[in-house]
C-alpha cells in the first residue's frame, strides 16, 4: 500500500536534435553524435538513480520526456531512462508517459518500442500542414512525415496523441493558418496545443530581416488566435489552459501539475524542480540562490539560510516540509562528467540537501510571498482559475485580504470571473492573461 506517499511528476530533459529551429531558444544542439548522446543518457541514469535517497516519499504519477528531440536519439536510450525510474521510484499504474517528438525522427519502429516501454501520451509537433512555413520556421519535416508518424502512432496503440500547432508564421494567411487547423482536427487528436510564435533574442528568426518582415500585423495575429479558440471549441475541443485545448479526460496531467502546484522533479540538462523537503535529517539547510558559484570539484558552495520567521516566513505554514525550486546545470559537458562520477566514491552523499548542493544550481527556499504569487499566476493560466477556498485553507487568509483591490478591479472591467469559489479568467481575460497576472506579484 502506498497510499501515504506525495504525488510526483517527473520532467526528463534530451537536449539533441537533428537541426535547431529558427525560433527555437531551449536549452537543445543540433547534431549531436551518437556517442555524446550515449554518455549524456548514461549520465542522466545516474542522476535518477541517486534519487533512491526520497523515493521511498512519492508516487509517480506523470512523465514526460521533452527537449530538444527526444525522438532523434536510439530508442533503447528512453528505454534505459525508464528502467532508471522505474528502479528508482514506485510509479501509479494510470501514470500518464509522455514522450515529445518530431515526424522526421518518428520512425514505425520507434513508436513501437515507444509502446513496448510503457509510453503512453505521443506529442508531436508538426506547428503547421503548410510546408513552405515549415521550411521559413527551419522545421527538418515536411507534412506528409507529420501525416506517416501520425497514422503509425495510432497503429501501434498510441490512443493520446497531442499535436503542436503555431500562428503568428512568416508569411502565412489567415485562410493558410485555418487550413491548418482543419487538417489537424479531421485528424483527431486527444489534445492541440496551440502557440503564438514569439521571436526571442539570439536565435536565428530574430536575426533574418527578410523572414522578420514576413511577420504577421497584431491585427492578423489577433485574427489567427481568435480563429484558434473559435475553430477548436466548434470542433470539440474544450479550452483549459491559455494554450492548450483536448477533448473531455484528455488534458495534459504532467501540465496541469505544474499550474497547479504539484511537486515536480526535473532531470538532466538545465532541468528546473519544485519540491517539498523534509526539514531536518534529510535537508537541514537552505541555500541562498543568489551565491556566487564555487569551483568544478567542490560544487556549488552556498549559505546557509536560518529557519525563522524572519528569514523563512512560510515555515510556520508548511511545517513538515520546506518548499525548494532547483536546476540542473546547463553545460553539456560539465553535466556529463559531473553525473558520469556518482556512484565512483566522489562526492557519495547521504541526504538530499548534500546532493542537492553537489549537483544543482539556482537553489531557492520559497517563502510564503513566492508560494502566493505562483498559486495566483500559474492557477489563473487555467481556464477554470483557482478556488479561493482553497487559498485560504493554504495561506491562512482570506484572498481578499491580499488581492481585494485587484480582484475588484478586475471583475469590474470584465476580465475576471468570481464563479462560486472559484476566480478565473473571462475570455477577455485570457487574451490580455500577461497583463492581468503581472497585478498578483506582490
Amino acid at each position: 500500500m502506498d497510499f501515504w506517499k506525495r504525488d510526483l511528476s517527473i520532467y526528463i530533459h534530451i537536449p539533441f536534435c537533428k537541426k535547431k529551429c529558427a525560433y527555437c531558444d531551449f536549452l537543445s544542439f543540433g547534431s549531436c553524435e551518437g556517442s555524446l548522446q550515449k554518455k549524456y543518457v548514461a549520465a542522466l541514469c545516474k542522476e535518477i538513480l541517486e534519487y533512491k535517497l526520497i523515493a521511498d516519499d512519492y508516487r509517480v504519477v506523470t512523465i514526460f520526456i521533452g527537449g530538444g528531440t527526444p525522438s532523434y536519439i536510439p530508442s533503447e536510450c528512453i528505454g534505459k531512462i525508464l528502467d532508471a525510474v522505474r528502479g528508482t521510484f514506485t510509479l501509479a499504474d494510470d501514470c500518464e508517459i509522455t514522450i515529445e517528438g518530431n515526424p522526421d525522427s518518428l520512425t514505425a519502429d520507434k513508436i513501437r518500442a515507444y509502446v513496448d516501454y510503457g509510453i503512453n501520451r505521443l506529442s508531436i509537433g508538426l506547428q503547421s500542414a503548410n510546408d513552405s512555413m515549415l521550411k521559413n520556421l527551419g522545421r527538418v519535416h515536411n507534412y506528409d512525415q507529420f501525416v506517416a508518424a501520425y497514422s503509425n502512432a495510432r497503429e501501434a496503440g498510441f490512443a493520446n496523441i497531442n499535436v503542436d500547432i503555431m500562428s503568428g508564421l512568416p508569411g502565412e494567411s489567415i485562410e493558410s493558418y485555418i487550413r491548418t487547423l482543419d487538417k489537424v482536427v479531421k485528424m483527431q487528436p486527444e489534445h492541440i496545443s496551440a502557440y503564438s510564435l514569439t521571436v526571442e533574442d539570439g536565435t536565428v528568426l530574430a536575426e533574418n530581416e527578410e523572414l522578420l518582415s514576413l511577420l504577421p500585423s497584431d491585427e492578423l495575429d489577433r485574427r489567427q488566435y481568435a480563429q484558434t479558440k473559435m475553430f477548436l471549441r466548434q470542433s470539440g475541443y474544450e479550452r483549459y489552459e491559455i494554450s492548450n485545448y483536448s477533448k473531455k479526460g484528455y488534458e495534459c496531467k504532467h501540465n496541469l501539475r505544474y499550474w497547479t502546484g504539484g511537486e515536480y522533479l526535473g532531470v538532466g540538462l538545465g532541468a528546473s524542480s519544485y519540491m517539498k523537503l523534509d526539514i531536518g535529517d534529510n535537508f537541514d539547510k537552505a541555500y541562498d540562490a543568489d551565491a556566487e558559484y564555487d569551483d568544478y570539484e567542490s560544487g556549488y558552495g552556498f549559505e546557509d539560510v536560518m529557519y525563522d520567521s524572519k528569514e523563512n516566513d512560510n515555515i510556520e505554514t508548511l511545517k513538515e516540509h520546506i518548499v525548494v525550486r532547483f536546476k540542473g546545470i546547463d553545460n553539456l559537458d560539465e553535466y556529463i562528467g559531473r553525473f558520469s562520477k556518482l556512484g565512483t566514491g566522489w562526492t557519495d552523499v547521504s541526504t538530499i540537501a548534500e546532493y542537492i548542493n553537489n549537483c544543482y544550481t539556482s537553489i531557492h527556499v520559497q517563502k510564503e510571498k513566492d508560494e502566493i504569487e505562483e498559486f495566483m499566476f500559474l492557477g489563473l493560466r487555467c481556464t477554470n482559475g483557482i478556488d479561493m477556498n482553497e487559498f485560504e485553507t493554504r495561506f491562512g487568509r482570506d484572498i481578499r485580504m491580499v488581492y481585494g483591490k485587484v480582484i475588484d478591479k478586475y471583475v469590474s472591467s470584465g476580465h475576471l470571473v468570481i464563479d462560486g469559489t472559484r476566480l478565473h479568467l473571462s475570455d477577455k481575460g485570457l487574451d490580455v492573461s500577461n497583463t492581468v497576472m503581472a497585478e498578483f506579484m506582490l
